[in-house]
């Protein structure tokens, strides 16, 4: 088990209920948990609006997810860059790449979107 207790606007974690009372003053945990449930909260607790909150919010998780994404889009974008070089150099032209650069444009809107730039 897994004791979570707030302290001095902090969440104070003991697995031993003696040892919180011992070394934190704290005799009854504001929440008991499993270890399970603790580390699919990736071991996060904090204190959010007063209450004990774990892992994250999904905020947070968005956010991420958002990140992600980018980073993807811009690998997208990294690996059809030799387009512009090709066009530059007037080895091609933009009708040759009409497609590709549609969808380069696509994935720079939704970077925008992603960004929260659009």
């Amino acid at each position: 088990m897994v004791y979570l207790a707030k302290k001095d606007g902090a969440v104070i974690r003991h697995t031993d209920l003696t040892a919180m009372q011992d070394l934190d003053g704290i005799s009854t945990p504001d929440l008991t948990i499993t270890d399970e449930e603790f580390d699919a909260a990736e071991g996060l607790a904090r204190i959010i609006d007063g209450a004990i909150y774990l892992g994250k919010t999904e905020a947070e998780v968005q956010t991420e997810q958002n990140a992600q994404r980018i980073r993807a889009l811009k690998g997208l974008l990294a690996g059809t860059d030799y387009i512009a070089v090709k066009i530059a150099e007037c080895a091609a032209s933009t009708s040759d790449y009409a497609d590709k650069i549609a969808q380069r444009q696509a994935w720079r809107q939704e970077i925008q979107a992603l960004e929260g730039v659009a």
